[in-house]
This record gives structure tokens, sequence and C-alpha cells, in this order.
């Protein structure tokens, strides 16, 4: 059946919505640099506090979800698509007697086939399109951590604003500076969820609203990978070489433990 159908087969791994929403571990379970170093071996702080760590978590889940949506989808789409393109080839081989072919009567064997196959691309699109469990559901959830990471961030600039107040000119802040830096952080996530928001609902006749998407304030390419951002603002050079095995071995390991006690959860729901 040559020239039925064209094989179009995208590389979501590089344009994944985890790669454009979810803050790397080893920034969301960063130390601080304003700790007590006698303290810190007994207690350890964080830049992100536990509410931040939280909702920051929950979008990471929200867009590897929805990322698996949207590949469920493609593939259901693809397969009834093809589905469709078969059955025409099958039904135009037979159409008429006199250019019946035996390997058109063979064919005529792959409908049931491809019945089926097209009720499971069904079944798959309607599981994703549904209110309840596919992409509206995640999208809606995405809007609520975008709300409180908002909140967070206009905290964060607050905080640090004060911060300055007390500091005489030309002194730097480690603390207000750290604020500054994951209130960005937090503003690019918000900004791209609110992206995401607009692409799910814009339509071919709005094509300027898609390029406003691809805009963003100053915190970098809505499009571009959240671990840039996020290096920019804490690159790791800077951290002191004597302890930049211990510390990232830590972090990690905290990040694990807690990522596998909220899938854990997640099972048990």
């Amino acid at each position: 059946m040559e020239g039925v159908g064209v094989n179009f087969h995208p590389h979501f791994d590089s344009c994944s919505v985890e790669s454009l929403l979810s803050v790397p571990m080893r920034y969301i379970f960063e130390e601080t640099r304003t700790c007590d170093r006698a303290n810190s071996i007994n207690q350890k702080s964080f830049i992100f506090s536990k509410g931040e760590v939280s909702t920051l978590l929950r979008v990471s889940m929200l867009s590897s979800e929805l990322d698996a949506l949207l590949s469920l989808a493609y593939d259901a789409l693809d397969r009834s698509q093809k589905c469709k393109t078969y059955h025409k080839y099958i039904e135009e081989a037979n159409k008429y007697p006199a250019t019946r072919t035996a390997r058109g009567i063979m064919l005529r064997a792959l409908l049931p086939i491809l019945a089926v196959h097209s009720e499971t691309a069904e079944v798959a699109l309607n599981h994703t399109t549904c209110e309840t469990f596919g992409i509206s559901r995640v999208l809606n959830e995405l809007e609520s951590c975008a709300t409180d990471l908002g909140k967070f961030a206009e905290q964060n600039h607050t905080m640090a604003d004060q911060l300055d107040c007390y500091m005489e000119a030309g002194q730097n802040n480690i603390l207000s500076n750290e604020k500054r830096a994951i209130a960005e952080i937090e503003e690019a996530v918000v900004e791209r969820i609110e992206n995401l928001s607009v692409l799910a609902v814009v339509t071919s006749a709005d094509p300027n609203q898609v390029a406003d998407t691809n805009t963003s304030n100053g915190r970098g390419n809505s499009v571009t990978a959240i671990s840039d951002l996020c290096e920019s603002l804490f690159p790791r050079e800077h951290t002191e070489p004597s302890t930049t095995v211990e510390k990232a071995t830590e972090s990690q390991m905290f990040a694990a433990e807690a990522l596998q006690f909220f899938q854990s959860n997640s099972r048990e729901k």
C-alpha cells in the first residue's frame, strides 16, 4: 500500500511540558547560603519554603501526567487516522467487481482488525478529553498551582524589598538575592502555565494569540527549559568547592525520598 499516509513522529522529549514547568529537584532542595555553618550540620535550611516545595512538586507531577496524556492523544489520533486511511484503501480496492483483485479480497480480512483498533483509539481519546481525568482537569489543577506560586512570588519580592531597606548602599544581601531568584523562578512557571492555558483554547482564527505565548517579561523564552533559568540564577560554579559534593549528594537523597513519598501516596489513592 505505497503512498498511503505519512508517518509523523515528533520528539516529545525535547518539547515536553515537564521540561517547561518542572523545576529540577536539585534546585527545589537547594540549601540556602545564609545558614550558620555550626547549625547546618544538625539542621538544614532550604531556599524554598515547605509550601513552595509542595506546590513545585505538584507542578512536576502534573506536568509529567500532562505529557503522558498528550502522548496518548497523539498515538490515538495517529492510529485512528491510519485506520481510516487503510479502511478507505481496502474499500476502494473492492469497490468495483471489474477491478477487484485477489489482493483486495484478502485485504478485506483486515477490516475487523481495523475496527478494533479504531475503537481502542476512540476510547483513548475519550479518556484524554474527559473532564474528570483528562487534559482539562490537569490544566485546571496547574492553574490552581499557578495561583499559589504567584502569591509565593509576591511574598518573596516583598521580603526581599524589606531586607534591602536595612542594607547600606552598595551592600549585597544573600538572603534578599535568594528570595528574588526563587520569585523569578516562580513567576516563570506561572507565566508558562498561563501560556499553556491559552494554547489549550486558541484556534486557527487567532494566530496572534499563539505568538503572544512565545514572549516573556524578561524571564527568558517561555518555550525553553526551566532548568536553564534555574542554572542562570543558581550557577553551580558558585558553590563552595569544599562542600559541593557533600551538599549535592545530601540534597539529591532528600529529593529522592520526598519524591518516593509522593509517588507512594499517589499509588495508594
